[in-house]
């Protein structure tokens, strides 16, 4: 392919390239590689970008919080609280939401982004089960989808358990009751995640070692590799005059699905923020901190965990 074929900012980059590392036809020919133009394709990206932003809050997250159930008395803005023992986990998170800059929004935006990845998985998912778009050579792209599913959940688990207000806590009991019922493990699971008996001292640290570096890292190379196998399986395709199973009808990734996706992780983006600035979300100051001996009514999970 001569550069006159193809835009010049790309045949001007890949001369650049292909001067010092000799990559210039990769970088040519995977920027033009074709997507499909199909609303639906895009359904995945919803997933992706909520991801994307998951990962910037819960870095801003983790300069504030702290992980320990070590008790201390909370003297904060929070009026209605002043004087009570509580968690220094719930006081850190307490401090975040009326104490921090912007603090109450990206923890608003972190629950948001984590239901939205959730539910842009799942969408994803029927698209790709009702068209069936799973079967070969793409099955083992499926399963990593499957497996990327079920961390989610994981990481949604140890996610809204570590405020230890009320409502996690009396979650985190229900974790605890289903774990114990496990056959001949159970008991040992349970041992080894409180670290004695419930509640224990240590399960907050443990969650959230797993919630900031052991699930997001299986989550980020998993998610690496799904992009990757889909690179080089081309994608499937809606039915339609020219199409077939060896080729891919659409726009190349530059310029056009470059903007298109810039655009549509800015949308993502703004969708986010609005709800996490107009609609409230695990307000924890109103549950109090976790007393095994309390349960705050109608608590419930937020709506993945019925899987």
């Amino acid at each position: 392919m001569s550069s006159g074929t193809v835009p010049k900012p790309i045949a001007s980059t890949s001369s650049f390239i292909d001067d010092r590392l000799g990559a210039g036809n990769f970088l040519k020919r995977n920027l033009r590689k074709i997507f499909p133009d199909h609303w639906s394709f895009l359904l995945g990206e919803i997933a992706l970008y909520s991801f994307i932003v998951l990962l910037l809050t819960g870095t801003f997250l983790t300069f504030f919080f702290r992980p320990s159930m070590g008790e201390v008395v909370y003297d904060g803005s929070y009026e209605p609280l002043k004087g009570v023992m509580m968690s220094e986990a719930y006081a850190s998170t307490l401090h975040i939401s009326f104490d921090v800059r912007g603090g109450l929004l990206m923890r608003q935006m972190h629950h948001w982004a984590a239901l939205l990845f959730v539910a842009g998985m799942m969408v994803h998912m029927l698209r790709v089960f009702f068209t069936g778009a799973y079967r070969k050579p793409r099955e083992l792209n499926w399963l990593i989808g499957v497996g990327l599913l079920t961390l989610a959940l994981f990481e949604g688990l140890t996610g809204y358990s570590l405020p230890d207000d009320l409502l996690s806590g009396a979650g985190l009991r229900i974790t605890e009751g289903v774990m114990i019922s496990l056959p001949l493990v159970g008991t040992w699971i349970t041992f080894f995640l409180f670290g004695g008996e419930y509640p224990g001292e240590d399960v907050v640290a443990r969650f959230y070692s797993m919630h900031i570096l052991l699930i997001p890292g299986i989550l980020l190379a998993l998610i690496t590799a799904h992009l990757m196998l889909m690179w080089v399986q081309k994608h499937t395709q809606m039915p339609g005059k020219g199409r077939t199973n060896t080729n891919v009808v659409g726009a190349p990734l530059y310029p056009a699905f470059m903007a298109k996706s810039g655009a549509y992780f800015m949308f993502t983006f703004g969708a986010i923020a609005l709800l996490s600035t107009f609609a409230q979300i695990n307000p924890i100051w109103l549950f109090g901190p976790y007393s095994p001996a309390d349960i705050s009514a109608g608590s419930q999970p937020d709506f993945y965990m019925g899987f």
